[in-house]
């Protein structure tokens, strides 16, 4: 068999994740700006460590003006509050060294294990690594006093970086009304140009559904907040994210008719969303078809008409997870992440050099849930530091001895922070290479108030950085190894829910499952870094992209058959014999999707017998409702005409289950 063309697919890789897109542009503008501000202060003003304070623009810009102010500020106070923790702790520990140690111990095993038993997640590893990083301090600079000074300027390392971003979120950032705004009136788009017949929407149309809504209701909450449109608009712009889903779902699965009227007042709806004001007029058919029914409620939301605005929201999640103190996986975790922490540490103070501590601080950013993401983030934290550290030595050798003042820096640093924030803009296959380009970079460039030909603090602390990697790698494959194929599994399950409650006529929105499929198949891509070993314990892996695609296809079926049966008067009329028979046979094909959806976590030698007897009796569910249908004869009716669709989409979904049991189990 020819091996695959790696060249050729890296290629692609590369050229869809750092491609243009809509904003992209102005944000990666936005950073490099900000970075140049950071470091025209640092220099004038004599503040140290300017090139984490331009990392620190990396880490808390955000894609709309309201959450990079959010975050910003909320780093300010982070740090105010863990630095001023911090010198409590280190003067009660200052002349004890095993307390001081037991202190790293106990704030990086807390970190570690609420960053995964909790919602807060990476604000908790930041806070347990700001409090274990401080008691390290001491080992290196033992006079209380400077100590407390050197932890007071780096208060103002993190402050004037944000206090800066919040300043350009404010004068240039992306308006999250707009933002908002344009992700409802471009579903609603895509929709109309669906109905309109236009087959090359249908790849963005699919596109939008797999991203979800979860960045509609960031910016549409970012935008009430900071007050850039009214909490109502914001309320109504939240319940309009599903029913536009919905109706992009529709318009995706269901065959064309005559939607001349729909697509009217699509239009019309669009440009009243953009413009953020109401419908004034719109021509209401008769609401009989699901497409109509959905533009209609879609009108009614917007105009504030429909009392389902008010149950828009939804609940809120427990700060800790169910399981926090009952599943195994937190405290091993957080005890791996701890054994890594503890040798990098040992690393460095052994061998007196303190210029490796990146070492450390790897261990507390590139440790995650599973092997797979864990080595992902890694290697994309090697390659981003190799780029960014030769992009940084480049400068050295061949503009630093040119470079006369510090307009020229200031150059430099744009453009170095403009290539670095492009990649960071990417997806999360690739944002993090961005990120650590960046810190790369900046630890070359920007070493003390003047231009240095020394690279050796650099070099140093991108050693650090590759030893912190391969510690992780070694201890997250090693001991206690959890496989990427869990999750991968859990969300193919998840994705299947909510076909089984269309079958049993539950509340349901279909449109949720492409979400869960894009998750599966980003799961599916990490399980690549994952040993052989971890990757065979999950059956189904090797079959993902046949499982999502028949569940999407699955997924259309039910969509235009939840269509059919939401009809006015379905089956109205019908013998209740035939009644009985359809939501039999709807009955055992949601049984057999939920031992499918079990199969996708756990099976067995017996699974494959199981699922095909279970697919048996859903066929025998369907044969008994055909020979009823043939007992009707040919009975002129609506209900039989509502029959007669109903069999057809029955029969459609029983080949697709069919087909998908035979190829995957």
């Amino acid at each position: 068999m020819a091996a695959p063309n790696t060249r050729a697919s890296l290629l692609d890789f590369l050229r869809e994740e750092l491609k243009p897109y809509d904003g992209r542009l102005g944000r990666s503008l936005r950073m490099a700006l900000a970075c140049v501000i950071v470091v025209l202060v640092a220099m004038s003003q004599q503040v140290p460590e300017a090139a984490l304070s331009c990392y620190l623009i990396f880490f808390a810009s955000r894609n709309n003006a309201g959450s990079g102010i959010l975050i910003a500020a909320g780093l300010i106070i982070a740090a105010s509050v863990g630095i001023l923790f911090g010198l409590v702790f280190l003067q009660l520990a200052a002349d004890e060294p095993m307390l001081r140690l037991s202190l790293l111990v106990v704030f990086t095993f807390a970190g570690m294990f609420f960053s995964q038993a909790s919602r807060i997640g990476a604000i908790a590893a930041t806070i347990g690594f700001v409090l274990a990083f401080v008691m390290t301090l001491y080992d290196i600079v033992p006079i209380p006093e400077l100590l407390s000074r050197g932890l007071s300027w780096m208060w103002v390392v993190v402050f004037f970086p944000m206090a800066t971003l919040i300043l350009v979120n404010v004068l240039f950032g992306p308006n999250p009304a707009k933002l908002a705004r344009r992700a409802v009136a471009e579903r609603l788009r895509m929709a109309e140009r669906l109905l309109a017949g236009d087959v090359s929407a249908r790849e963005p149309a699919e596109a939008l559904l797999s991203e979800g809504l979860s960045e509609l209701s960031t910016v549409s909450r970012m935008g009430g907040l900071f007050g850039y449109f009214s909490k109502d608009e914001g309320r109504r712009l939240v319940a309009m994210g599903p029913e536009s889903q919905r109706l992009l779902a529709l318009a995706l699965a269901l065959p064309r008719g005559d939607t001349v009227d729909q697509r009217r007042t699509l239009v019309a709806l669009v440009d009243a969303v953009e413009l953020g004001a109401p419908l004034a007029y719109f021509h209401s058919p008769v609401a009989q078809g699901a497409v109509s029914r959905a533009t209609a409620n879609l009108v009614g939301v917007w105009n504030g008409t429909l009392s389902e605005i008010a149950d828009s929201a939804e609940p809120k999640a427990a700060l800790l997870a169910p399981d926090a103190f009952t599943n195994p996986v937190y405290i091993q975790f957080a005890l791996k992440a701890l054994l890594a922490v503890v040798i990098t540490y040992m690393i460095y103070t052994a061998w007196d050099w303190f210029e490796v501590h990146t070492a450390m601080i790897t261990c507390f950013y590139v440790a995650l849930g599973s092997a797979g993401e864990t080595l992902h983030k890694s290697a994309l934290r090697i390659a981003g530091c190799i780029i960014g550290a030769a992009m940084g030595i480049g400068a050295i050798y061949f503009f630093m001895p040119h470079m006369t003042d510090i307009g020229h820096l200031l150059i430099l640093v744009g453009v170095g922070a403009f290539i670095a924030a492009w990649v960071s803009n990417g997806s999360g296959r690739i944002q993090y290479m961005g990120w650590q380009m960046a810190l790369a970079f900046f630890l070359c460039v920007l070493q003390g108030f003047s231009p240095s030909l020394d690279i050796a603090v650099a070099t140093n602390r991108i050693i650090g950085i590759l030893i912190g990697n391969v510690v992780v790698a070694l201890i997250f494959l090693g001991i206690w190894p959890i496989s990427v194929t869990g999750s991968f599994g859990l969300a193919l399950q998840n994705a299947v829910a909510p076909l089984t409650r269309t079958l049993r006529r539950q509340p349901t929105r279909l449109a949720n499952v492409w979400p869960l499929l894009a998750e599966a198949k980003r799961l599916g891509g990490l399980s690549i870094f994952e040993a052989n070993r971890l990757r065979i314990r999950s059956p189904v892996l090797p079959h993902g992209t046949t499982i999502a695609d028949a569940v999407d296809a699955a997924t259309q079926t039910l969509l235009r058959l939840e269509a059919t049966r939401s009809a006015p008067r379905y089956l109205f009329g019908a013998p209740r014999c035939v009644k009985a028979a359809t939501l039999a046979y709807e009955a055992s094909a949601a049984q057999f999707l939920d031992r499918a959806a079990s199969a996708m976590v756990v099976s067995g030698p017996q699974t494959r017998t199981e699922l095909t007897q279970q697919l048996d009796h859903s066929a025998a569910a369907l044969q008994r409702l055909d020979i009823m249908a043939a007992r009707q004869g040919g009975a002129r009716s609506w209900w039989k005409r509502d029959l007669d669709k109903t069999m057809m989409l029955y029969r459609q979904l029983q080949t697709e289950l069919s087909s998908a049991t035979g190829h995957v189990f």
